[in-house]
Formats: structure tokens, C-alpha cells, sequence
């Protein structure tokens, strides 16, 4: 493997630097997208894998680092110091150690199990292989590239990414649709919360809040977020249509294939992150 650690911390050229660093400043979310679509045909079959778990505690590492607790408190960072790494990796494993979670160490998940080591020599490993650009910090594209290093290196994603289409205006209408309803997420979690802290106190006011949070489903904070959500369910159809894997229509010849070719990662995550959002806060059906 000793080759492949050398192009995996191949030096990159100024260029090809600058991309990544620009890359890299993008969203937690942001950068597993842009890594999803450049590595889709190799690394798909552990998207699921990277939603819900790579990302969900490389988000819970910088909401500690934030020393923030509540989800509608938190901006989503880019990265996370070589401390935070440590802690991340360290949540992972635990994570991946727990009997009850067992069906992500199965085989279907190899490639994205992480190599059990000490904190020496992982602080070690994040200081010369993780961390791509340098700058003392470990952010979410680079923990992908790292992780997944058999199909992927710094050098070729940045290759890959360069050379694909922009971001379609069809997703970036979805993917601010999706922006849209965390922000309708955001007022509705606020209010829960500050209804939840009066409603734990006593007397009138106490009472109140609780009939409050007793009728918030029904509320226009969640009528707002109900239409959102319907909205961002339109424009990521619309956007699978177009670009969704195999199913998607080619009518130009090449240059659809381009953009359709290098958007499954997007419009495989705007479809897992709307799933996971309709179960939360979509309206239930009446019985």
C-alpha cells in the first residue's frame, strides 16, 4: 500500500491547492456531496453509511467543540481541529464497537470501517496523511478522502471535481429548497424549546406553555414547515427526474450526461436528507 500513501499526501500543485482549500470550506454536508458525486461509482454503496453515521458524528464533534447541544443552536462548520478529530474517530469507533449497532460493521460496510489505532498514532496519522491542506485542521472532505483511500486521493478528487459540470440550477433550486425547510426546522425546534423550558416551571404560565406545546403541531411555525417541505419534495423530484442515476432523461446528448454523471452524490443525498426530514416533521396521517 505504500504507493497509494504516496499519492494519497501527493503534493498538490497551487492550483489544485486553492480547489481544495475552497472545497474544504464548504459545509460538512457540502464537501460529503462534492466527494459522493466525484467518487459515485466506486464508493455509492457506502453512501448510506456516510449520511448517517461519518456525517451525523462528524457534526455531533463540531457541535462539542461549539459546546453547542441543541441542533437549532448549531451552524454547520467545515471542520474540526486535530483534538476534535481525535474525540471524532474515537465516537466512531465506540459507535462502531456497540453490539446493537452491528449492521454497520457488516461486510456490506467494510470500506468504511475505521482502522482501530491508538491516540498517538492516530494524532500521528491526522497530522501526516488526514490532513491534506496542512492547516492543522481535519475537515469532513478530508476524513472521506482518508477513509476511503483504496478508490480515492486528494490529487484525483480535486482532478475529477474540476473537470465535472457546475451544479446544475435544478439542484441548486432543490438544495435551497432543503436549506428552506432547516430554517422552518430551526423556528419550529426554537419555540419547542423555549415552550419546553417555561412548561417545566409552575403555575399559569407553566400551563399555558403546556397547552402551547400540546397544539404546536398544528401551529403555522409547522404549517410553515409542512409547505416547505412540500416545496423542497417538488424541486428534488424535478431534480431526480433529470439527473436521478438511470432513470434520468438524457435529451441533449453529452453534455446532460456530464452534469447527470457527476450529480448522483446530490441527488442521492437531497433524497436521503428529505426522507430523514419528512420522518421527523412531516405531517402524520390522520387515522
Amino acid at each position: 500500500t505504500n504507493t497509494t500513501n504516496m499519492s494519497f499526501v501527493e503534493k498538490l500543485d497551487d492550483e489544485a491547492l486553492a480547489f481544495f482549500n475552497e472545497m474544504a470550506q464548504k459545509t460538512l454536508a457540502e464537501q460529503a456531496v462534492a466527494f459522493l458525486n466525484a467518487y459515485w461509482a466506486e464508493v455509492s454503496s457506502q453512501a448510506e453509511f456516510i449520511f448517517t453515521v461519518g456525517y451525523e458524528f462528524m457534526k455531533k464533534a463540531d457541535m462539542h467543540a461549539k459546546g453547542v447541544q441543541l441542533i437549532h443552536l448549531y451552524n454547520e462548520g467545515c471542520d474540526v481541529d486535530f483534538d476534535i478529530g481525535l474525540y471524532f474517530f474515537e465516537q466512531l469507533c465506540k459507535f462502531l464497537e456497540d453490539p446493537k449497532n452491528s449492521h454497520w460493521v457488516s461486510e456490506e460496510f467494510k470500506p468504511s470501517q475505521p482502522e482501530m489505532m491508538t491516540a498517538l498514532k492516530r494524532k500521528q496519522e491526522l497530522r501526516e496523511k488526514v490532513d491534506v491542506n496542512f492547516d492543522g485542521r481535519v475537515s469532513m472532505l478530508e476524513y472521506l478522502l482518508y477513509q476511503y483511500q483504496d478508490v480515492a486521493n486528494p490529487s484525483d478528487f480535486v482532478t475529477r471535481s474540476m473537470t465535472s459540470a457546475e451544479e446544475h440550477p435544478e439542484i441548486t433550486k432543490a438544495r435551497l429548497a432543503l436549506e428552506e425547510v432547516n430554517k422552518r426546522i430551526r423556528a419550529y425546534e426554537a419555540e419547542k424549546s423555549r415552550l419546553t423550558d417555561i412548561a417545566n416551571g409552575t403555575g399559569v404560565k407553566a400551563l399555558a406553555a403546556k397547552n402551547e406545546l400540546a397544539q404546536l403541531d398544528s401551529s403555522p411555525l409547522a404549517a410553515e414547515l409542512n409547505k416547505a417541505l412540500i416545496t423542497a419534495e417538488a424541486a428534488i423530484r424535478l431534480a431526480t427526474k433529470k439527473f436521478g442515476g438511470s432513470g434520468a432523461t438524457v435529451s441533449d446528448g453529452t453534455r446532460k450526461s456530464v452534469a447527470a454523471d457527476f450529480s448522483s452524490g446530490a441527488v442521492w443525498w437531497l433524497n436521503r436528507d428529505l426522507e430523514e426530514k419528512k420522518k421527523r416533521y412531516g405531517k402524520k396521517p390522520k387515522n
